[in-house]
């Protein structure tokens, strides 16, 4: 398959991605929910997400139906598990963030074609992350308590525009 060497450099890798994954979601401003997770349990979730990527592209699940399920069922959960949803949803814009930019760390795009099938694979992901955000989402919705008034720190906005830009323009 065209992107199998995409696919099979994030299944290799796992564990390094994993750890860097970590290690954003902990410190980043907009995650600071996951904190109180320990890295086994930060880990097995963004396993899941890997895995499913892969095997959502491998098998291109035309109908999206069991992700659609699975990322349902995930907003549910972290809904009852009194994430904020816009912490879960930045949480899986991380994952994609730090895969791509381990991808394009690696080395593997040299040639035109590599850049092509990169920028193919790229679009295959973002979809894939684009459906999982909205379904977490249609998933947390539907969990009762989430319509309840939750107070924002008052430095709220500062620190979701602190943490997009760290994310855009990567600070040292």
């Amino acid at each position: 398959m065209l992107y199998q060497k995409y696919i099979r450099l994030v299944e290799d890798h796992a564990e390094q991605l994993t750890k860097i994954w970590i290690n954003e979601v902990k410190k980043n401003p907009s995650t600071i929910g996951y904190r109180k997770l320990s890295d086994e349990e930060l880990s097995r979730r963004i396993y899941d997400v890997y895995k499913r990527l892969g095997k959502w592209i491998m098998r291109n699940d035309p109908l999206n139906r069991e992700s659609a399920e699975h990322f349902v069922k995930l907003g549910k959960e972290r809904a009852v598990e009194n994430f904020q949803v816009s912490e879960v949803i930045y949480a899986l814009i991380l994952s994609r963030v730090v895969m791509w930019q381990y991808i394009l760390d690696q080395g593997v795009i040299n040639t035109f074609i590599d850049f092509q099938q990169a920028l193919d694979f790229y679009k295959l992901v973002t979809s894939f992350f684009d459906k999982a955000v909205y379904f977490v989402a249609v998933g947390y919705e539907t969990t009762a308590h989430v319509h309840e008034e939750k107070p924002k720190d008052k430095d709220f906005v500062e620190k979701a525009v602190k943490s997009i830009t760290g994310w855009l323009i990567k600070e040292n």
